[in-house]
Formats: C-alpha cells, sequence, structure tokens
C-alpha cells in the first residue's frame, strides 16, 4: 500500500508536491495527489490546458526570427520545452500569467496585478529562470534554476504578488 501525505508544514496554497518518481506507480500517485488538491481547493484558478496552449500558439507565432518587425530572434526551442515543462509545474492555486516571447528568444511569463505589483519570469534554456518583481516600492530580481520542481523563491514571490 502507498499513502499520499503533504506535510502540515506545507499549508501555503502555493506549495504543490512533487514527486520524483518515474515509475507507473508514482505516475498514477503523482495524478491522485493533484485530483485531491483540485478537490480540496475550490478556488482552482490555473487551467493548466490553457495555458500549454498558450504557449504552444507564441511556439507558432514567433519561431521565424524577426516575427516581431524588430529583429527579435526566433523562439529558442529549449526555452519553449523549459516553459512546457515550468507550466505543467506550476500549482493549479494560481491566476493564468501572460505569456510572450522575449526578443532573445525565451518565453516569459507575467502575472500583473497593478502598476506597481508584477512579477515576471523568463525561462531559458539550461535549467535558468530568470526574474523580477515590483511589489509596490519593493523590487526583487535573480536567477534560479528549475530542475525537478519550481524553486522556492519563485512561489515564495508568486505568494507574496497574490497575498499582498
Amino acid at each position: 500500500m502507498t499513502a499520499a501525505c503533504i506535510p502540515i508544514s506545507y499549508n501555503n496554497p502555493f506549495f504543490l508536491p512533487t514527486g520524483r518518481g518515474v515509475s507507473e506507480t508514482a505516475g498514477k500517485l503523482d495524478e491522485i495527489v493533484e485530483k485531491m488538491l483540485r478537490d480540496c481547493s475550490p478556488s482552482v484558478i490555473l487551467d493548466k490546458d490553457t495555458l500549454l496552449q498558450e504557449i504552444n500558439e507564441v511556439f507558432e507565432e514567433c519561431s521565424v526570427d524577426n516575427w516581431d518587425g524588430y529583429d527579435a530572434k526566433a523562439i529558442d526551442y529549449d526555452s519553449y520545452i523549459e516553459a512546457i515543462r515550468f507550466a505543467r509545474s506550476l500549482p493549479t492555486t494560481i491566476p493564468l500569467p501572460e505569456i510572450a516571447v522575449d526578443p532573445d528568444g525565451e518565453v516569459s511569463f507575467e502575472w500583473y496585478q497593478g502598476p506597481r505589483r508584477v512579477f515576471t519570469i523568463s525561462i531559458g534554456s539550461r535549467n535558468k529562470i530568470i526574474y523580477a518583481g515590483l511589489f509596490g516600492f519593493n523590487k526583487v530580481n535573480g536567477t534560479e534554476c528549475f530542475y525537478d520542481e519550481i524553486p522556492k523563491t519563485i512561489l515564495d514571490n508568486l505568494d507574496r504578488l497574490f497575498h499582498f
């Protein structure tokens, strides 16, 4: 018998447990935990299918150089793949971000809550996330590595944006 437990210390709505298992059983357990979190949270906002569709649309729109008429690079395929992985890892308790392609070919996610309440990340190839946030008069920025799960710094800043 396998049991799924969410530690009480993870009562943050942005916590989404992720497993590192690759077996069929581990995959089924991940699905059960995700369904359990969906069922326990009536305020589920993020529709991952819609988000993945938006990422695919920007991939198609920006797949050639000069897609914006200002010499922007075509979307970087590795950044596109990382953006898909990132989107699948996002907690379902946050609003949909705006998806765009940066002039350097990286994929960006932006959550805008008002003139001085915004958080943006740019997904590069090679597991790199560059982020910047504006929370009133406070600013944050930095770089994180993205491997198996979204870095805590990114989740903390999203929590900060939506619970300001």
